[in-house]
């Protein structure tokens, strides 16, 4: 143990300020573990990434579609006056006429190639479609949770940040019944004790540590003595020193 000569009074004062900086510790360890939604973001991020691609594979396929309707218009559009000269009368010709039945076959083929492709390109749409849908949703849910999750944040960040502003400005009240050296051996003893340089005594044990306190020493302390804990070294205090 450690014992230097004190007050009583001071040492009432000093257990004030550890009350409060124990409110400190606790306040700003709440403001630390506040969730700022960062996990939250992470997903929405994900979430609109995933519906930005689907959304674009979307696109790609609509744009094919119409290509393909486009070609498809225009090979029927080949094929139809390619039937209306060979079967029209206005040539006679046999290696036209024969070049136009060519053509027709010609046409034909790519006509049932592009109505086949169109066929899987719209089904393809048509499941993208469900897809873009849901990503969309999905999105959309994530961002409202977000948003509600972030004004939740928000509310408490700004409360417990006004009761930390409180608890330092009562502090500083405090801390002016303490003297000088003695709050600098109490401070540097928190430093190095979790933020803790003040303990009271439970019972016949440290309330920091627990170890046994001589009950000698508990006269001394009640008289205004400073007793440090042989073990954590932190200031024992018994309520009503005199």
């Amino acid at each position: 143990m450690s014992i230097e000569p004190s007050t009583g009074a001071v040492l009432d004062g000093l257990w004030a300020v550890q009350q409060v900086d124990g409110r400190l510790l606790d306040a700003r360890a709440r403001l630390a573990a506040l969730d700022d939604g960062t996990a939250l973001r992470a997903q929405a991020d994900a979430a609109r990434a995933a519906a930005s691609e689907v959304g674009a594979r979307l696109h790609q396929a609509q744009a094919a579609q119409r290509d393909h309707e486009l070609q498809l218009q225009t090979v029927e559009g080949k094929q139809k006056k390619a039937h209306g000269d060979l079967y029209g009368g206005r040539i006679s010709n046999p290696k036209e006429l024969a070049s136009l039945e060519e053509e027709l076959v010609v046409f034909a083929k790519t006509r049932d190639q592009l109505e086949d492709q169109i066929l899987g390109l719209f089904d393809q749409v048509e499941a993208l479609k469900v897809s873009d849908a849901a990503a969309r949703s999905t999105l959309a849910g994530l961002e409202a949770e977000l948003a509600a999750h972030l004004a939740q944040y928000e509310a408490a960040r700004d409360r417990i940040t006004a009761e930390v502003e409180q608890l330092v400005a009562e502090r500083t009240e405090r801390v002016v019944a303490v003297e000088p050296r003695l709050l600098r051996k109490y401070e540097g003893i928190a430093s190095q004790e979790g933020g803790i340089g003040m303990v009271a005594m439970l019972g016949a044990f440290c309330g920091g540590c627990g170890n046994e306190v001589p009950a000698h020493f508990v006269s001394r302390i009640r008289g205004g003595q400073v007793v440090t804990c042989e073990r954590c070294h932190r200031i024992i205090y018994v309520g009503g020193t005199a």
